[in-house]
């Protein structure tokens, strides 16, 4: 097998604080990113000035319809690589892991892949990423199949992507990423954890009031639901198990979020709302 292309794609709605660091880490890669192209979805703040400061290495893309679905599936329908790396614009990615990616994918049975991420706005950034993966480890599969892909942080072959793409659901309701997950499942397409796919992303989601996390950590239950004819016994009560714990967790998050905005004495970044949704991105 030859040497993989590797695309890069982020979805983006009103980033302007976060989509610079965001493509620096990208264009600083070990491994060196063969296309990166950024979805500016009708951003309304600095968003598109700042894109024009990467215009010499990023391919900016725009699309009409409002929604993080309808700009990824631009952004991987567009996209030339082999395989495809999904990110959010706030996902930091570390120095080495387009390594990571190319390494994984060498294996030619992984279809596609997911990993743990490392949030780097809290305090106590560690006992964060131990509760992730526990997490993580309450919504995997017990054969390991995965049912699930994690937008922050999401590779997948260009091929396979164009396998499932039209199957998707067109729904605001529910997470496009585990939709995603689901359809990939249900299409006998294998989606690999792997550990040492990490990457950075930011806590941003709590700080928000409590029900507006509430409805963003029901998506997730409403998305097992829309598909539940089609899952494995047991999908459904993980995700409603899971999302419980977040609930009484949140608190927690919360304060290691606030509490290291005002230990660096850091401009307070919230969610997105998507003006089609009315839910924190």
């Amino acid at each position: 097998m030859g040497r993989l292309r590797i695309s890069v794609v982020i979805p983006a709605y009103n980033e302007e604080t976060m989509i610079g660091p965001c493509l620096r880490a990208v264009l600083a890669q070990s491994r060196a990113v063969d296309e990166v192209i950024v979805v500016d979805n009708n951003s309304s703040d600095r968003t598109a000035e700042i894109l024009r400061e990467f215009a010499r290495d990023v391919i900016v893309l725009h699309e009409a319809r409002q929604g993080v679905q309808y700009a990824r599936n631009r952004g991987l329908n567009a996209a030339t690589g082999d395989v495809i790396v999904r990110i959010d614009a706030d996902t930091r990615l570390p120095e080495g892991h387009l390594a990571e990616v190319e390494a994984t994918f060498g294996d030619p049975s992984v279809d596609a892949a997911t990993g743990p991420v490392r949030y780097y706005d809290v305090t106590m950034p560690r006992v964060a990423a131990r509760g992730d993966a526990l997490i993580r480890g309450m919504w995997t599969v017990p054969n390991g199949r995965l049912d699930w892909i994690f937008g922050a942080n999401m590779a997948i072959r260009r091929p396979i992507w164009q396998a499932v793409a039209a199957t998707l659901c067109a729904d605001e309701r529910f997470h496009e990423d585990l939709d995603l997950g689901l359809h990939l499942r249900e299409g006998g397409f294998s989606v690999r954890y792997a550990r040492r796919l990490v990457a950075g992303t930011s806590s941003r989601r709590v700080k928000g009031d409590f029900a507006g996390f509430r409805h963003y950590l029901l998506m997730t239950e409403r998305g097992y639901a829309q598909h539940i004819g089609r899952l494995r016994r047991g999908s459904y009560a993980r995700a409603w198990m899971t999302a419980r714990f977040l609930l009484v967790m949140y608190p927690v998050m919360r304060w290691l979020h606030a509490s290291h905005q005002r230990r660096h004495a850091l401009p307070v970044v919230v969610a997105r709302k998507n003006p089609m949704s009315g839910v924190c991105d």
